[in-house]
C-alpha cells in the first residue's frame, strides 16, 4: 500500500519540492478559524517536530567538518602516495646536448665532465594523477635507473597537477654514476625499440593547504631508436681525387630515428663497406639525432685497393651503380665527438653499435653513353648471308660523362650492341675487347672496329630491310644504338673493370641517296651488234657514293629507263662502290622499238640531241635479299650525249616537166654510218621543210635495194620521188626567202606579192611603182635565188642492225640542196591570185555611223568611212547588189551601198546615204542590247558580185568577205553626268517632282536620233525614281549631248525603299554624293515606240551614275534655340541631368517640297566662349515642324556631361549664367531626325549643325531678396539660430536644382559677416522662389550679433547683403558661380514687447532712502525660451510730457530666469534705486499705475540648447505699464484703481436695497 506522507528530499532539490505545509506550521490553525466544527488535532510525529530538524542539522555539521579534518590532517600523505603510484610519465621529447641550456647555468661555476656527464632537456607528460590540483616539489636528485641499475641521476622542477594531468618539463645535468654500463645502456639505446628508466626519489604534493612528502619509484618506457631501419642514400657523389690516394666520397644519407630521445653527436666518423670490403672512413659534421628524418652529408674516402678480389667487388658496387643496380653497403659507427674534436668513451662506445644497411644504387642506370659516332665504315654482303653484313669500322668514337669528378683511363672497351629503331631492335654487334684512347676530359673514347658481324636478328629481318633501305635512300639516317658497354679502367683506388655501362643514343650515317647526290655522266656509248630483241651497247659511266661507308654487292642489274619507260637493262658486274666517285663499264640490252619513248630516245640520239635516261632499280636487281628493297628503289637520272655527227651529209633537187600538174619533183641524198655495227636502209618517208613552212614530201620503199652504209663510211641514195607544195603562197614565200638569203632586192617581188594580197614573212607592203619593174627577169631573179635553198628533214627509215629490225625516226636540219634552171618552171603558180588578193587585200572602215527615223522593219543610215590598199593602179569598186550584214553569223539585214572610185595607192573616203531594211526584229533587238553594252562589236560584210575596173580590164565575180570591228556604247558607263537636280514640289503622280541637267557622251561609233528615251534611276539596287527625255533624245556617235530631263522621286512603302531614299537625302545633306544605277525603259521613233530598241535600252543598266551633293553641307540647323532649362545639379556635379520644355530649331530645307520633322535626336558638345565644355546625348522625342520650317521640340533628363578638360569651362559658363542677364553658347553636333516627306518618312542621319544660342541668365537674381518671415527659433553657445522665409526672383527660365546652400550675411555697415543662411531642397524656378532657411547667427566680433539682436528687439532695420562663396555648395560646377551671388536685403526687426508690466513698491522713506524694489512680468516673443542673467535698465516716467529719470536698475540675478518660447514669466524681486526726487515722487503719491519708458542692457542666454547663446543686447520699450505700491508706516496709500474700485462699492451696495 502506497505512502500517503509526503517524502522530503533536502539535498539537489529547489524550495518548491518541499511540500508547502512545512514551510508553514500555522497553516492548520489558519484554517481552523474559518472551520465550524474543527476536527481535533492529530497526534504529531517526532521528525514532524521543528526541534528534531535542528538537532539533526547541528550533528550532521559536526560530522562533516570532523571528516574533512581527518582528511586532511590523517589520511592525505595516505591519498598523495597512492595517487602518485597511480600515476604514469611518458616522455614525449628529450634532447641529450653537451652544452648547458640558457636557463641553466654551470654547477657550482664549474663546467661538467661531458664523459661523466650531459645535459638533458626533457617534455613529459604526467597522467591519472587524481581529481586534486596540486604542487609537485623534487627532492633532487632524482636518481635514474636501468635494468635495475643506476644509470645516473637529474634534478627536476618544481611542477603542477590539475585534473588528472600535468606537464614535466626539465633542464637538467645527467650525471653518469657507471659509465660503463651508460655506453651498455648507449648502445641499447641506439639498437632496442624501447627502453625503460625508473625513477626514484622523493618529492612534496602540496594539495587542499596540506603538503605530504612521499616516495617517486616510477617506470618510464621510452622508444628507443631501433638500430635505425630505415635509412636511405639521397645522393651519391665522388667529386674527385684525394691528394692523399683514393676517391673523395660524399653519402648524403636520410637517417630515420623513431625515437624521441634525441642525441648531439657532433662530428662522428664511420666505416663504410661493401661485401666485405673496407671502402674508407666517412664524417659528418655537427650532427644532432632527433625525432624523424635527419638529413646526414657523409664525407669522406675510398681508398685505393690492392686485392684482386676487393677490386673485383668495387668494380661490381660500381658496375651495379651504374647499371641501377641496388648494393647492400654497410656503415658502421666509429666515434663521436659532440664538440667536433674530443670523443665521449661511452658515447662513441654507444655509436659504434649503431651498424647501418645501406642500399646505395639510383632508380635507372646512369646515362653515361652520350652518343656514338662510327665513322667511316665498310659494309660487305653476300647472298649466302644476307642478313650477316661484314662491318669494319676504324675509327669509333664515343661521347661520354662520368657522373663523378674522380680521374679514370678507360684503355680497353668491349660491347654487346644492338642496333635498334624508334621501334624495335633488328640486329646485334659482339664486339670483343680492344683497345680504347680516352680523354676524360673532352669526354671522348675513340676505338676500332674490325669485321665484327653485323648479326640481324630472327623475326625482324622487315627492320633491317627498313635499315639498308635507309642507308640508300636517305642522305642521313639515324638509328640508335643500344645496349651495355665493359672498359677496364685505371682508377685512384685501382684497376678495375667498370661493367653495366648502358647506352640508349641515337647515331647517324650519311646515305648513298639512291646514289643522286651527284650527275651520273654517261662517258660513252657504242652500238655492238643487234639480236632479235634487242641492240647490244657498251657503256662507259661514272658515279658518285656520297655516304659514309663503302659498299660491296655483288652483280647488279637494272632497268634502263628513259621517261619512266623501261627500254631495256644494264648489268654492272661484281660491283663495290667506294666513298666518292666511281668508274665502271656497263653492258645493256637496248629495245627501242618496244616502246615510242625508245623510238623517240634512239632519234634525239641520232639527231645530236642529249636525252635523260635513267637506271632504276627492280625486284631483280640482285641477289642479296637485305639489300633487295633499297637497290629497287635507285633511280640514277643521267644525260645520254647524242651524236656529234650528222647522218644526212647532203641533197639535191631537180624539177620536172609535168611537176606543176603532177607535183613530183626527184631528190638525192648522202648518208653517212656513225657506229662499229652495219646499217641498212629499206625504206625512206621525210617531210621536207624550209624555215618552218612544206616544200614537200618523200613516201617510197627501197628495200628491194636498200641503202646499205658500212661502220664509219657515207654513201649517197638513188633518186627519190617528192611531192612538193606547189601552193602560191607556199612558192612565193620560198621564192622570197631565198631571195632575202641571196641578199637580192625584194621590192619588186614584194610589190607584186601585195598587189596579190599575199601576206607572208618578211614581206615588205610596197606600193606597185611601175618603174619597181624596169629591167626586172623573174627567171634569173628565181635561179640566183634558189642557189642558197637548204632544207630540213623530218625522216622515217626503214632500219637493221645485225638481227635487229626497226624504223628509225629522226629530223634532221640545213641539210644543203642542190638546183638547176628547171626551178624556172615554179614562176607562173604565182600569178593567177593576184586580182583576188587585191580585193581581199583591201581595208574597208566605218568611221560613224548615224540610225536615224527608226521603225520595226528599218531605218535610214548614213555611213562615213574610208576604204584603202586598193594597189598601185586607179579602180571603180562597184556593189551590184545590196551587201550582206551578219552578226554572229546571222542576218541582220541587207543595206545599199553607192559605187566608190578609189585613187592609186590612196583608195577612197566615202560620206554616203543608205536604207537598211531588218531581216528578224528579234535578232535585231538582241544585236542592239550588245551594241549597247560592250565595248566593240563586229560586222560581218558579204558580197560575191564585187566587179572592180583597173588597167583598161574588169575584173567580175570578185569575192568580198570584209569584217568591220565598230565601237559600241559600253553600257554607257561613266558616260552619264548629272550637273544639277532639283525637287521643286510634291509630284501631283505622286513622289516628289524631279528635273536634271544631264550630259551623255556616246562612245559608240553608232548614233541615235530618236524621238523620245525614258529612264529609271536606282539607289543600290532599289528604285527611286522615274525619268524621260525632256523632247527629243539624240545620242550622236562619239560625242557628248546635254539634255534636260524630268520625272519623279516615288512614294517608297517598304522598309528597305525607305531606308533607301533616306540615305539619298543624307548624303546629299552631308556634301557626299550618292551613287546610283540609270535603267533604260525605252527608246521612240517617229511613230513610237521601236520594240527592237526598246529592247536594246532596257538592257541598259548605267552604273557609278554620281548624283551629286553640294559642295559644301547644307547648313539645314541654322539656329537651336532653348526656351528655358532644368538641370539638376545634385545628381552629378558635372553630368547633371538636363531637360527643356521648348526648343526651337529653325529647318533650313534646300529643296523646295515640304518637309516636316516629327522626332530627332541630338549628339552635341556645348561650348563657352569658344571652348568645348559638355558633351549630351539627347535620345529620340518627338517634334513639329510650322509651315516655315520652325521645329519645336522637348526633352528631359538628359545627362549634362561635362568633359574632364571642360570643367574650368563649364564653371565659368555657370558663373556667367548667374551673375548675367544673358548668356550665349555654342552647340555642335549632330542631329538625326525622322522627316515626314511625300516620298515616305526618312530618318535622316547625322545632320551636322554648329550653332550659337543665348539663354537669360539669373542676373544675380535682380540683386535683392526679400525677408518675408523671421522668428528667432533656438541657440547654442555658438549661434543664434533664425529661421526664415525668403525670396527673390530668378529673372531667367531656367530651373536648377541644387540641394544645400549656404550664403554668408553680411551687415552693409560695416562689411563684416553676422552668420550663415542655410537652405536646403533647393530647387530654383523661373519667376519669384519662396524658400524656408535657417540662419546661424554668429561672427568673429560678437558684439556685432549683440547690435543684430538689438536691432531685432527694437523693431528696428538692419541693410544686410547675402553673399555666395565657394564655399556655399559642395557642387563642384556651382562653387564659382554661387561665388558670385550678392542679394542685398533688409532685415526688420519686431515689437517685442518685451515687457508686459512692471509692479514696483516703495515705502515713504524712499525719499530718503531712494531705494525700491519691482516685480517685471516678461513675455518671451520669440519661438525659442531665453533666459535673463543680468539687467541695467534706465526708467523714466513719461509724467504727461515732462518725462523725468525715475531710477535705475542694475541687478544681477542670483537666479537666472527663463522665459518659455511664447511665454510669459514673472521675476522675482528686483532692486531699483530711485533717482527720482521728492517732489517728483511726492506727485507719484495717489497714482496706482503710470506708464514708463524703459532704456536697458539685458544679459540674457538665448535657446535652450547646451545653455544657448550668451548675448548682451541693448533694448528699449515706451509706455510699459507700471503698478504703483507706495505704504506710509505699514499701512499701504490707495491709489487710484483703489478709489475706484470702493466708488464701484458703493455704488453696488447704494443699488441693493432698492432692487
Amino acid at each position: 500500500m502506497r505512502d500517503p506522507s509526503p517524502r522530503v528530499y533536502y539535498s539537489r532539490f529547489a524550495p518548491h519540492s518541499i511540500p508547502h505545509s512545512y514551510f508553514n506550521p500555522n497553516e492548520n490553525s489558519v484554517m481552523e478559524e474559518y472551520s465550524e466544527k474543527p476536527p481535533p488535532p492529530p497526534p504529531r510525529k517526532f521528525y514532524r517536530q521543528k526541534k528534531y530538524w535542528i538537532i539533526c542539522s547541528i550533528i550532521s555539521v559536526i560530522i562533516v567538518v570532523v571528516v574533512v579534518i581527518l582528511i586532511l590532517y590523517v589520511f592525505f600523505p595516505m591519498i598523495a602516495q597512492a595517487l602518485m603510484n597511480q600515476s604514469g610519465i611518458g616522455v614525449e621529447d628529450s634532447q641529450i646536448t653537451f652544452q648547458p641550456p640558457d636557463n641553466l647555468s654551470k654547477r657550482d661555476g664549474e663546467a661538467l665532465n661531458m664523459n661523466s656527464s650531459f645535459y638533458m632537456s626533457m617534455t613529459s607528460q604526467m597522467s591519472n594523477t587524481g581529481p586534486f590540483a596540486a604542487d609537485l616539489t623534487f627532492h633532487n636528485p632524482i636518481n635514474v635507473y636501468y635494468n635495475d641499475t643506476l644509470l645516473g641521476n637529474i634534478t627536476l622542477p618544481d611542477s603542477k597537477i590539475a585534473g588528472g594531468k600535468g606537464t614535466l618539463v626539465a633542464d637538467t645535468p645527467f650525471i653518469i654514476q657507471n659509465t660503463t654500463f651508460f655506453a651498455a645502456f648507449a648502445k641499447e639505446m641506439l639498437a632496442n625499440d624501447e627502453f625503460k628508466w625508473r625513477l626514484k626519489g622523493k618529492l612534496d604534493i602540496t594539495a587542499l593547504t596540506r603538503t605530504a612528502t612521499v616516495q617517486l619509484d616510477k617506470e618510464v618506457t621510452i622508444p628507443g631508436m631501433g638500430g635505425f631501419p630505415e635509412v636511405s642514400i639521397e645522393s651519391f657523389q665522388l667529386p674527385g681525387d684525394d691528394p692523399n690516394g683514393g676517391i673523395l666520397v660524399e653519402l648524403g644519407t636520410i637517417l630515420a630515428s623513431p625515437s624521441p630521445v634525441g642525441v648531439q653527436l657532433g662530428t662522428i666518423k664511420m666505416a663504410i663497406g661493401y661485401d666485405g670490403v673496407d671502402l674508407g672512413e666517412v664524417t659528418a659534421e655537427g650532427i644532432s639525432l632527433a625525432q624523424g628524418n635527419n638529413s646526414i652529408l657523409l664525407k669522406g674516402t675510398l681508398k685505393p685497393q690492392n686485392d684482386p678480389v676487393a677490386l673485383e667487388k668495387v668494380g661490381t658496387l660500381f658496375s651495379n651503380y651504374v647499371a641501377g643496380k641496388m648494393s647492400q653497403t654497410t656503415a658502421v659507427g666509429v666515434s663521436a665527438a659532440p664538440d667536433g674534436v674530443n670523443s665521449i668513451g661511452w658515447l662513441s662506445e654507444g655509436f659504434q653499435s649503431v651498424r647501418l644497411n645501406v642500399g646505395l644504387g639510383v632508380p635507372k642506370p646512369l646515362d653515361i653513353i652520350k652518343s656514338v659516332g662510327l665513322g667511316y665504315i665498310d659494309l660487305s654482303f653476300s647472298p649466302e648471308a644476307p642478313y650477316a653484313p661484314v662491318l669494319s669500322a676504324p675509327q669509333v668514337t664515343a661521347g661520354f660523362e662520368i657522373p663523378f669528378g674522380f680521374s679514370l683511363d678507360i684503355t680497353d672497351v668491349k660491347q654487346e650492341l644492338q642496333m635498334a629503331n624508334e621501334k624495335t631492335s633488328f640486329a646485334t654487334i659482339s664486339a670483343p675487347f680492344v683497345p680504347a684512347d680516352a680523354n676524360q676530359e673532352a669526354g671522348e673514347m675513340k676505338f676500332a672496329m674490325t669485321n665484327d658481324t653485323i648479326q640481324g636478328i630472327e623475326g625482324k629481318e622487315e627492320d633491317f630491310n627498313d635499315y639498308t633501305y635507309s642507308l640508300t635512300a636517305h642522305e642521313s639516317y639515324t638509328f640508335i644504338v643500344k645496349g651495355e658497354a665493359t672498359t677496364k679502367t685505371v682508377t685512384p683506388i685501382g684497376n678495375i673493370t667498370l661493367a653495366g655501362i648502358t647506352l640508349d643514343v641515337p647515331t647517324s650515317l650519311r646515305g648513298m641517296q639512291f646514289l643522286n647526290s651527284t650527275p651520273t655522266i654517261i662517258n660513252s656509248l657504242d652500238v655492238t651488234g643487234g639480236e632479235v630483241d634487242h641492240m647490244n651497247l657498251a657503256i662507259n659511266v661514272t658515279m658518285g657514293n656520297p655516304s659514309d661507308f663503302s659498299i660491296y654487292t655483288g652483280d647488279v642489274k637494272f632497268d634502263m629507263k628513259a621517261e619512266d619507260v623501261v627500254l631495256g637493262s644494264v648489268t654492272l658486274a661484281g660491283l663495290k662502290l667506294n666513298r666518292g666517285d666511281n668508274t665502271v663499264m656497263a653492258t645493256a640490252a637496248f629495245d627501242p622499238k618496244s616502246s615510242a619513248v625508245g623510238q623517240n630516245l634512239l632519234s634525239t640520239f641520232v639527231m645530236g640531241k642529249n636525252n635523260d635516261v635513267n637506271i632504276a632499280g627492280n625486284d631483280q636487281s640482285t641477289a642479296i635479299t637485305s639489300l633487295i628493297g633499297g637497290l629497287k628503289e635507285i633511280s640514277i637520272v643521267s644525260t645520254l650525249p647524242g651524236l656529234k655527227a650528222p647522218l644526212i651529209q647532203g641533197s639535191r633537187l631537180v624539177v620536172l616537166n609535168d611537176t606543176t600538174q603532177t607535183g613530183i619533183v626527184n631528190v638525192m641524198v648522202s648518208i653517212a654510218n656513225p657506229f662499229s655495227a652495219q646499217l641498212s636502209i629499206t625504206s625512206v618517208k621525210s617531210a621536207v621543210t624550209y624555215q618552218g613552212f612544206p616544200v614537200g614530201n618523200i613516201d617510197q620503199d627501197v628495200s628491194g635495194s636498200p641503202i646499205n652504209i658500212a661502220g664509219h663510211s657515207t654513201v649517197e641514195s638513188s633518186p627519190l620521188n617528192m611531192k612538193m607544195n606547189l601552193q602560191p603562197a607556199a612558192v612565193a614565200l620560198l621564192l622570197r626567202s631565198l631571195a632575202v638569203k641571196s641578199k637580192l632586192d625584194t621590192r619588186p617581188l614584194d610589190a607584186l606579192l601585195t598587189m596579190g594580197g599575199f601576206q607572208i614573212a618578211g614581206q615588205e607592203q610596197i606600193s606597185a611603182d611601175p618603174s619597181l619593174f624596169d629591167g626586172f627577169d623573174i627567171s634569173k631573179y628565181t635561179m640566183e635565188a634558189m642557189k642558197a635553198l637548204t632544207v630540213d628533214l623530218q625522216l622515217e627509215s626503214g632500219l637493221t642492225i645485225g638481227q635487229y629490225v626497226n624504223t628509225l625516226q629522226f629530223a634532221q636540219s640545213n641539210v644543203s640542196t642542190a638546183t638547176d634552171e628547171s626551178v624556172t618552171k615554179l614562176i607562173p603558180i604565182v600569178g593567177q591570185p593576184i586580182v583576188q588578193q587585191i580585193v581581199d587585200g583591201a581595208d574597208l572602215a566605218f568611221e560613224t555611223i548615224t540610225l536615224s527615223e527608226p521603225t520595226d522593219n528599218g531605218f535610214k543610215v548614213l555611213m562615213v568611212g574610208s576604204i584603202s590598199n586598193t594597189g598601185p593602179m586607179a579602180a571603180s569598186i562597184s556593189f551590184v547588189e545590196p551587201l550582206t550584214i551578219q552578226w554572229q553569223g546571222r542576218d541582220l539585214g541587207k543595206v545599199t551601198m553607192e559605187t566608190i572610185k578609189t585613187q592609186p595607192n590612196v583608195g577612197a573616203q566615202f560620206n554616203v546615204t543608205g536604207e537598211f531594211t531588218i531581216a528578224d526584229a528579234g535578232y535585231m533587238g538582241e544585236f542592239a542590247v550588245f551594241m549597247i553594252n560592250e565595248e566593240k562589236f563586229t560586222w560581218d560584210i558579204l558580197s560575191t558580185t564585187v566587179a572592180v575596173d583597173a588597167i583598161g580590164y574588169q575584173f567580175t565575180n570578185i569575192n568580198m568577205t570584209k569584217q568591220v570591228t565598230l565601237g559600241g556604247a559600253k553600257g554607257f558607263k561613266d558616260c552619264v553626268t548629272i550637273h544639277s537636280f532639283d525637287l521643286p514640289a510634291n509630284d501631283p503622280a505622286g513622289g516628289i517632282a524631279l528635273t536634271l541637267q544631264v550630259t551623255i557622251q556616246n562612245p559608240s561609233q553608232i548614233g541615235f536620233l530618236l524621238n523620245g528615251a525614258g529612264f529609271e534611276s536606282y539607289f543600290k539596287d532599289v528604285k527611286i525614281g522615274e525619268l524621260a527625255s525632256n523632247g527629243a533624245a539624240n545620242f550622236l556617235p562619239r560625242a557628248s549631248t546635254d539634255m534636260e530631263m524630268k520625272g519623279r522621286l516615288i512614294e517608297q512603302t517598304t522598309e528597305e525603299g525607305i531606308a533607301i531614299i533616306t540615305e539619298v537625302f543624307a548624303n546629299y545633306l552631308s556634301a557626299k554624293d550618292s551613287i546610283l544605277t540609270v535603267k533604260g525603259t525605252s527608246g521612240s521613233g517617229p511613230n513610237g515606240q521601236v520594240s527592237w530598241l526598246t529592247t536594246g535600252f532596257q538592257s541598259l543598266s548605267i552604273e557609278n551614275v554620281t548624283l551629286p551633293g553640294p559642295d559644301v553641307a547644307p547648313e539645314l540647323i541654322p539656329s537651336i534655340d532653348l526656351s528655358d532649362m532644368q538641370l539638376d545639379f545634385t545628381v552629378a556635379d558635372y553630368a547633371p541631368p538636363m531637360g527643356s520644355n521648348l526648343v526651337h530649331a529653325q529647318l533650313k530645307s534646300p529643296f523646295g517640297f515640304p518637309l516636316g520633322v516629327s522626332s530627332l535626336n541630338m549628339e552635341l558638345d556645348a561650348s563657352y566662349n569658344k571652348n568645348r565644355a559638355a558633351h549630351m546625348v539627347v535620345p529620340d522625342v518627338k517634334s513639329t515642324t510650322d509651315e516655315n520650317g520652325l521645329i519645336t521640340t522637348a526633352f528631359h533628363d538628359v545627362p549634362f556631361e561635362v568633359y574632364d578638360d571642360g570643367q574650368a569651362t563649364f564653371n565659368a559658363f555657370t558663373a556667367a549664367l548667374t551673375s548675367s542677364a544673358n548668356v550665349s553658347f555654342g552647340m555642335i553636333g549632330s542631329s538625326n531626325a525622322m522627316a515626314e516627306t511625300a516620298v515616305g518618312t526618312l530618318k535622316l542621319s547625322n545632320i551636322t549643325f554648329d550653332v550659337t544660342s543665348s539663354l537669360a541668365g539669373f542676373n544675380n537674381f535682380e540683386g535683392k531678396t526679400n525677408i518675408l518671415k523671421m522668428a528667432v527659433t533656438g541657440g547654442t553657445p555658438d549661434h543664434i539660430e533664425v529661421t526664415l522665409t525668403v525670396s527673390f526672383v530668378n529673372p531667367s527660365q531656367i530651373s536648377i536644382t541644387v540641394g544645400t546652400l549656404t550664403f554668408e550675411s553680411i551687415m552693409q555697415e560695416n562689411g563684416v559677416s553676422i552668420g550663415t543662411v542655410i537652405m536646403n531642397d533647393v530647387v530654383i524656378k523661373p519667376g519669384e522662389n519662396t524658400f524656408d532657411c535657417i540662419m546661424h547667427m554668429h561672427s568673429s566680433k560678437k558684439e556685432l550679433v549683440d547690435q543684430m539682436v538689438s536691432i531685432y528687439m527694437t523693431n528696428a532695420q538692419a541693410p544686410l547683403t547675402i553673399a555666395g562663396t565657394k564655399d556655399s555648395t559642395k557642387i563642384a560646377s556651382l562653387q564659382d558661380a554661387l561665388s558670385t551671388v550678392r542679394l542685398q536685403t533688409m532685415m526688420q526687426g519686431i515689437n517685442s514687447n518685451l515687457v508686459e508690466r512692471t509692479d514696483v513698491e516703495a515705502r515713504a522713506a524712499v525719499v530718503i532712502t531712494k531705494k525700491a524694489k519691482t516685480w517685471v512680468t516678461l513675455n518671451n516673443p520669440l519661438e525659442t525660451s531665453y533666459t535673463i542673467k543680468k539687467v541695467q535698465v534706465d526708467i523714466e516716467n513719461n509724467n504727461n510730457g515732462k518725462p523725468y529719470k525715475m531710477g535705475t536698475i542694475d541687478y544681477e540675478l542670483p537666479n537666472p530666469l527663463t522665459v518659455p518660447a511664447g511665454g510669459q514669466a514673472r521675476t522675482d524681486e528686483w532692486p531699483v534705486d530711485v533717482d527720482a526726487n521728492a517732489l517728483q515722487l511726492l506727485g507719484l503719491i495717489g497714482d496706482g499705475e503710470i506708464s514708463i519708458n524703459l532704456a536697458q542692457n539685458v544679459t540674457v542666454q538665448v535657446g535652450d540648447t547646451d545653455g544657448g547663446y550668451p548675448s548682451y543686447f541693448y533694448y528699449y520699450q515706451n509706455n510699459v505699464p507700471c503698478g504703483l505700491d507706495i505704504t506710509l508706516f505699514g499701512i499701504s496709500l490707495p491709489d487710484d484703481e483703489d478709489l475706484k474700485k470702493d466708488d464701484d462699492a458703493s455704488a453696488t451696495n447704494a443699488t441693493a436695497p432698492a432692487a
